[in-house]
């Protein structure tokens, strides 16, 4: 070969050469260039760590690892197991994940300075089972390959203090992290009522409340509480709503205990406004002396609640039942075989209500005043102390029977009336309210105790009512479910029946209705919840039961149900 055809041939390989090692440097070399050039934001999201949405979970992650790649990512969860001694708790490990050739680091600079200003807690070992944390660490090793991981596990009980102590910290330390709530959201309840919960979680997130966000229905309220504040802190105000899916929805079993997902993150820009709206829950008649008291109240009454929870109060603005009796200061022995119409409940009532998360009582029955004025009167003072509401009066119709609410430009009024000692005037307080453009709900104690349909004298005062202006009617007494009416566009459920009562004699008197609804400018939507006390404790109805009560009360007012909702237009 002629040495310069030699020459040209390698100087050719050499370039050859050259050229594919550049092509595959440059391929290496994407996703660093990627990094480079996207925006110096923050990272503030919110995704599930339930798999069922694994994929709309990645398609956010991918999504925002565009915008960031933050040095240390804090990944923040519930304590589902409630492990380990501190309310707040980390690890320093380093994760070895998928077939154990990739490694996703610990920030352990940062972990050490939270630890040694006893702000949290070291634990590695409760690390081992929290899938709140471990379910979502291959999608942020793949979606950001160079951040480092300091994670938290907080308890529910926290104290709302050590979560604004703990994000001041942070934003001074490390002001470039970026933050991930790994939260599932109403948990336990059927599809439709989780619909209503995440209506108030949803608002509570575009409006960065970082108060109001420890009362909605969440599996980690602290967590979403510290992104609210690092949000507002880096004024990244506006929440984007990614996606929001419901398991029984997804299933199509409106019965199944649902898991709700909200996937979103804030950004700069204007705070994004809903729809208005006000959300609210009502149940019946609860009863918590006599056999109740005496089987219960040793604990607080939480062994009551096992077959029901806490979440079903909790995830709307206002939570009511019809308490029929006064509570004490003191413990009160309750006699399991009494059948005595005239109750003094146990102190310990007052944690019951707290535990279900009940926002008012109403107090206009025939047993407010079992124990006389003074009893009514230690009654408030307890329901004061607890920050519960109440409304209604046993004997009489003045200022505390109406309790006023709003949200936005909705604007609501319960009227609370006791009409088992004759008719009441309230027709003019309806005229009054409604004259202030409110919503007017009446919650009458009325009718025929076991009687499975309304009175006549029920009736015509519904139609007084609605006359008069009253939009939802929801009474109360009877002890069983009783039918409902359509009168003029408004609704009227004339009983909900029990919800906590000793009256084991019936079925019917161990059935209940709890009603969970939303108001918007335009309609008003009903959830419909049978319950049924089976050894006096209380849980949700499904299937072939709940059914046959839907079908008894939507049996006059069909064009108006769907499944177990009523929808009216305003």
């Amino acid at each position: 070969m002629k040495p310069k055809l030699l020459v040209a041939i390698i100087i050719l390989i050499a370039l050859s050469g050259l050229g594919f090692l550049f092509t595959a440097s440059n391929n290496y070399s994407l996703p660093t260039k990627k990094t480079e050039s996207v925006k110096s934001t923050s990272i503030i999201a919110v995704v599930p760590h339930h798999d069922l949405v694994k994929e709309s979970r990645s398609k956010l992650f991918e999504k925002i690892s565009r915008q960031s790649q933050p040095k240390t990512i804090i990944l923040l969860s519930t304590n589902h197991f409630t492990s380990g001694s501190s309310e707040l708790i980390t690890s320093n490990r380093n994760w070895l994940l998928s077939n154990g050739d990739k490694i996703l680091l610990s920030d352990q600079d940062l972990e050490n300075k939270i630890t040694q200003n006893n702000l949290v807690e070291e634990d590695n070992q409760v690390f081992d089972n929290e899938h709140g944390i471990k379910n979502l660490l291959g999608e942020i090793k793949q979606f950001f390959p160079e951040s480092k991981l300091a994670p938290i596990i907080i308890k529910e009980e926290i104290n709302p203090e050590k979560i604004k102590n703990l994000s001041d910290f942070l934003l001074k330390e490390c002001p470039d992290c970026g933050i991930i709530a790994s939260v599932d959201f109403s948990h336990y309840q059927p599809a439709h009522v989780a619909e209503i919960h995440d209506i108030k979680t949803l608002r509570i997130l575009n409006n960065l409340d970082a108060e109001e966000i420890w009362y909605a229905e969440t599996d980690s309220n602290a967590s979403l509480a510290f992104l609210i504040q690092w949000a507002k802190a880096k004024k990244l105000i506006r929440f984007n709503l990614f996606d929001h899916t419901n398991s029984g929805l997804i299933s199509g079993n409106y019965d199944v205990e649902t898991t709700t997902h909200i996937l979103g993150y804030y950004s700069s820009g204007e705070t994004m406004q809903p729809a208005e709206s006000f959300t609210f829950t009502f149940a019946g008649d609860a009863m918590f002396g006599r056999k109740i008291g005496h089987t219960f109240q040793q604990n607080n009454f939480k062994d009551l609640f096992t077959n029901f929870g806490n979440r079903t109060f909790w995830g709307t603005d206002i939570s009511w039942l019809n308490l029929e009796g006064p509570i004490s200061d003191k413990i009160i022995k309750q006699n399991p075989n009494d059948k005595s119409l005239s109750f003094n409940f146990s102190k310990q009532t007052i944690e019951a209500l707290k535990y279900l998360r009940i926002s008012t009582i109403g107090l206009a029955n025939n047993h407010t005043e079992n124990q006389g004025r003074i009893g009514l009167q230690k009654t408030i003072s307890i329901l004061n102390d607890a920050g519960i509401d109440y409304g209604g009066n046993s004997s009489e119709i003045n200022e505390n029977s109406v309790n006023r609410y709003e949200k936005g430009s909705i604007k609501i009024s319960s009227i609370a009336t006791n009409e088992l000692w004759g008719p009441s005037n309230i027709s003019e307080i309806i005229k009054k309210e409604k004259a202030g453009n409110r919503f007017v709900i009446i919650l009458p104690h009325w009718g025929n105790e076991y009687q499975k349909t309304h009175s006549a004298s029920q009736e015509n005062a519904a139609r007084i009512w609605v006359a008069a202006g009253a939009d939802l009617i929801i009474g109360n007494h009877p002890h069983v479910i009783q039918d409902a009416q359509i009168i003029n566009n408004r609704l009227v459920l004339y009983s909900l029946g029990n919800f906590i009562f000793d009256q084991y004699f019936s079925k019917e008197t161990q059935q209940g209705l709890i009603v969970s609804g939303v108001l918007t400018d335009e309609k008003i939507k009903i959830v419909l919840m049978p319950v049924e006390s089976k050894n006096l404790k209380p849980e949700l109805l499904k299937g072939a039961e709940k059914r046959a009560i839907i079908n008894k009360i939507c049996s006059n007012i069909s064009d108006y149900c769907h499944e177990d909702i009523i929808e009216l237009s305003k």
